[in-house]
């Protein structure tokens, strides 16, 4: 059968799979990254359901998203052929397919193996894992209305956005994260055009490709000629922070409804969570809602398992207090560490060395780090 062929081929492209839960030969497979908006909401979704699924790591550094074998396995799950694609709109930041175009190279993707289904857009993913798995239900009819509304405000949001160019007046991105970002656009243009020169590409992939470089020098025009689209996308989360600070308001928290855990919380976590990351606190330091609320999302213990504690999620200064905090010194103390290497790792010594002498000069175990990994800078310099 077709879905049988595609999926195994799918399987064949990634080399990091492993499986959680019990059940050795699961119903589920989600496709995804550490360190992805969308594949974070999804992971959320299937922990909190108590989701048994096999976990495939997909490294968005090599593009391997790109590969034939699994942009098909987005093909079978895209349905309609007349389904429009990214690359047919001016870029906003955002993510969303209802806004932007459903993105055929994107992650997350879920397998159901049990009833033969591919589904790729990550809202719709929650939302079919709620249906098939409702324990505990997180779309509530008593605010049924309430969680679909979050769960526009955070599609919305342009999490995009602020990896590839940051806020243009405060651009509070870590160090690597920045030099990473520089001309990322155009390393995923050459892997796209590589693949599209490749005369193994099945023809009937060939557009899908083609959108997708499309999108990306939309990407590259903004980031290039339209840096007030930034601006705007500031401004605009801001908003959509101050109507979140007025339903918390009228709600009582400590959830978005009242003492309803639902899926908007999982949506707001992640996306707050980003924020955090690269830094943006100063975007609801005058939203005190919001700022209670952030510590209880961030500390919910399943939620933290599925985003900055799982495995490969990207170390950041600004995670050093939460870690420690909700994860203990060890991870705590190896984000900071993980900062220093992907310093040297994306700047090189001129952005590496500073880094390592700031970590150097909190204690001794720091500084005993510090000297390792110099000698080891030394010895392959």
């Amino acid at each position: 059968m077709e879905f049988e062929k595609v999926v195994s081929k799918a399987r064949e492209s990634f080399k990091s799979k492993s499986i959680i839960g019990k059940n050795p030969a699961p119903r589920f497979e989600s496709y995804h990254a550490p360190f992805s908006i969308c594949s974070e909401k999804v992971r959320c979704v299937l922990l909190i359901e108590n989701v048994d699924f096999a976990a495939y790591d997909v490294v968005l550094r090599s593009q391997e998203n790109y590969r034939p074998g699994y942009v098909a396995l987005r093909a079978l799950g895209m349905g309609r052929e007349d389904r429009e694609l990214v690359g047919g709109h001016a870029w906003t930041g955002s993510t969303s397919s209802q806004e932007m175009g459903f993105d055929p190279l994107a992650l997350p993707t879920l397998v159901d193996n049990l009833k033969k289904r591919v589904i790729v857009d990550s809202m719709q993913i929650m939302e079919y894992v709620d249906q098939e798995i409702p324990n505990p239900p997180l779309y509530p009819e008593t605010c049924k209305e309430m969680v679909e509304k979050h769960m526009e405000l955070v599609d919305r949001t342009p999490h995009a956005g602020l990896l590839y160019g940051g806020d243009p007046d405060n651009d509070t991105r870590p160090g690597f994260v920045k030099a990473f970002a520089n001309g990322l656009c155009e390393r995923q243009c050459k892997t796209l055009k590589f693949w599209l020169n490749n005369k193994n590409l099945p023809e009937e992939l060939r557009h899908l490709y083609e959108a997708k470089l499309k999108k990306f020098q939309s990407v590259s025009h903004t980031l290039t000629n339209d840096r007030h689209l930034l601006r705007s996308s500031i401004r605009g989360t801001k908003d959509i922070l101050a109507e979140m600070n007025k339903d918390l308001m009228k709600s009582g928290g400590p959830w978005i409804c009242g003492n309803h855990f639902t899926m908007a919380d999982i949506a707001w976590h992640v996306s707050l969570l980003r924020f955090l990351t690269f830094g943006c606190g100063y975007l609801w330091e005058d939203l005190p809602q919001v700022q209670s609320y952030l510590s209880h999302v961030l500390s919910h213990p399943v939620l933290k398992s599925a985003t900055y504690t799982w495995p490969g999620y990207i170390p950041s200064p600004h995670l050093t207090s939460l870690l420690y905090q909700e994860a203990g010194m060890i991870l705590s103390e190896r984000n900071r560490l993980m900062v220093v290497m992907m310093s040297f790792l994306e700047g090189g010594v001129f952005m590496g060395l500073p880094e390592l002498v700031k970590y150097a000069g909190r204690g001794s175990v720091g500084m005993l780090l510090a000297v390792l990994i110099g000698m080891m800078v030394w010895a392959t310099g």
